[in-house]
């Protein structure tokens, strides 16, 4: 799922950064400005695979940082 962000910035919401929400909920920074989004303007299946995917991307990258 590609967004805009409020920054301009434009791509794949999963590519965000994993954060807690603004309510206890799990949200999404903007890797440019740090603005949060929350995703619960989606239904609770489509969040859950969000999510998901956003956790393998963040846990990908985390292992390439620790190999260099």
């Amino acid at each position: 799922m590609r967004e805009v962000c409020i920054c301009g910035r434009y791509g794949d919401v999963e590519d965000r950064d994993p954060v807690p929400g603004p309510v206890g909920d799990i949200g999404l920074k903007c890797p440019n400005c740090d603005h949060i989004d929350d995703l619960g303007w989606l239904a609770a299946r489509e969040q859950a695979a969000i999510w998901a995917e956003v956790r393998r991307r963040y846990e990908a990258n985390a292992k390439l940082v620790l190999r260099t």
